[in-house]
């Protein structure tokens, strides 16, 4: 059996470095599986995904034994929920937390009773864990499976305290680019406005009184160092796709210039 190294890592207060991946690949998952992320979010809020492909993705992200498979659903409904935790996926991230019962509601469709209301069944929840056995997985499913919320409105922001205290919840992740819109900001993942970086503080401070982690979305490594310098712990390096693009105009750049020197 293995445990959940990012829930271990979010416990002792250290950050848990991982990777978006927004293409619906199982060969993107493959590949990022293996480059030494703590943990990987498949995301099928922002991608063109379906359950059959992020249940492929899942598979190859666990059975590569590096990296813990999250998955983002697209809705806080409970098809999804079912669609991912009994693929084998280590937790799940929930788009648009706004009130409590939104967030009770995350946790009781991550949790088996009698924490939560999941329901039990398919074959594929405990290979994610290496587990062959439904008892050992049902015993520890409910410890090893990350929630995490994302606090990115005016109304979460309003509902802070309501939504961190629920008993379940273990990271309050920031979408900063909806948070940026809903603040009136122009989308960014990386601003430093007055009133966002409030906000930030405002999270941070809710979530070390309820004892659990803060996340957030980052463009790149750089900005990713300064929030593990300003305390979060549940932190995106990248993405597949924008390391795609970052990486394939760089060269195409280097390229062309020094063809342009050489003519």
């Amino acid at each position: 059996m293995r445990t959940n190294h990012v829930k271990e890592q979010l416990k002792r207060g250290e950050p848990a470095l991982g990777a978006w991946l927004s293409l619906p690949s199982v060969s993107a998952a493959r590949i990022m599986a293996r480059l030494g992320f703590d943990w990987l979010v498949v995301d099928m809020e922002h991608s063109a995904q379906n359950p059959a492909i992020m249940a492929d993705m899942v598979a190859i992200i666990a059975d590569a034994g590096t990296s813990a498979p999250i998955v983002r659903v697209p809705y806080n409904s409970v098809e999804w929920f079912k669609w991912a935790l009994d693929a084998g996926a280590w937790g799940v991230v929930v788009p648009m937390v706004n009130t409590r019962e939104e967030a009770q509601r995350a946790v009781d469709w991550s949790k088996y009773p009698p924490v939560g209301a999941r329901s039990i069944g398919g074959a594929f929840g405990p290979y994610g864990f290496g587990i062959t056995d439904w008892p050992t997985y049902a015993k520890t499913a409910n410890e090893e499976i990350i929630v995490a919320v994302q606090i990115e409105s005016r109304e979460a922001l309003q509902n802070l305290d309501a939504i961190v205290s629920v008993p379940g919840i273990d990271v309050a992740f920031v979408g900063p680019n909806d948070l940026h819109a809903n603040l009136g900001l122009v989308p960014s993942s990386d601003g430093a406005e007055p009133e966002f970086l409030e906000a930030l503080e405002r999270i941070k401070a809710a979530a070390r009184q309820y004892n659990i982690a803060t996340g957030i979305f980052s463009s790149n490594g750089e900005t990713s160092t300064a929030r593990i310098r300003q305390g979060f712990q549940f932190i995106s390096v990248t993405t597949d796709l924008s390391s795609m693009i970052s990486a394939a105009t760089q060269n195409l750049r280097i390229a062309r210039e020094q063809h342009t020197q050489n003519l």
